[in-house]
């Protein structure tokens, strides 16, 4: 018997290779996505939403609205062509500052018991601004504006709403814990600590959009507009 023992503890155990943990990375994350299929599922239903409400509205405004901001986008285009915007950093850590926010807020609203319906207004209205933006602007330059909606307003805004998406599957997992009482109080620190480094990993979803809109968009849109 113990010369079994011995055996066992003796086998060698199988490497970590990169493949493996590849494999166990992807199957922890089929896990997590099947317990949560119904939030993620009900989350995108309102970004779609959100942004087909969003173009709706940009071909449906008044014409005094659309002439007042179809001259303030042209102005905009115009200084992004002409090299007249702020620097690359100013726009990057205004942009962070403002869609962190957003992020901050959907931690916020996660943290208590009515975190549910803020969370999904918050999903919401940034679909709603990234549809309108992307409509108004293909409406209004044709397909120039297309093509400027395209990659320099959709590829910020669809990187955010992932980013934002598992921050907002993560804080309607965790105000529903509140609210079903789930967790052992001796577990909630552990929990919130959890929840909240969460929320910091999307951040780095949210430079990554910011950055883009800061440095790759301005000198796309002048190309674009320029040529």
């Amino acid at each position: 018997m113990k010369a079994m023992l011995w055996a066992v503890r003796r086998r060698p155990r199988t490497p970590r290779t990169p493949s493996l943990i590849g494999f166990r990375v992807r199957r922890i994350l089929a896990r997590r996505l099947s317990q949560e299929a119904h939030i993620v599922a009900f989350l995108l239903g309102i970004v779609l939403s959100g942004v087909a409400f969003g173009g709706i509205v940009a071909g449906e405004l008044r014409p005094g609205d659309k002439l007042e901001l179809a001259n303030q986008l042209e102005a905009f285009l115009l200084a992004t062509v002409h090299g007249q915007l702020a620097s690359g950093s100013s726009v990057f850590a205004s942009r962070l500052v403002s869609d962190a926010a957003w992020l901050a807020l959907v931690w916020l609203a996660g943290s208590s018991a009515v975190g549910i319906p803020i969370v999904a207004a918050a999903v919401f209205a940034r679909a709603f601004e990234a549809g309108f933006a992307a409509a108004f602007t293909a409406l209004q330059f044709g397909w120039k504006g297309f093509v400027v909606a395209a990659f320099g307003i959709f590829v910020h805004q669809a990187i955010f709403l992932f980013a934002f998406l598992i921050a907002g599957v993560n804080a309607i997992r965790f105000s529903y814990q509140i609210v079903a009482q789930s967790v052992p109080l001796y577990q909630w620190t552990l929990q919130f600590l959890r929840y909240t480094g969460g929320s910091v990993m999307c951040l780095g979803g949210v430079m990554l959009a910011a950055a883009i809109q800061a440095f790759v968009v301005p000198p796309m849109v002048s190309r674009l507009l320029g040529g």
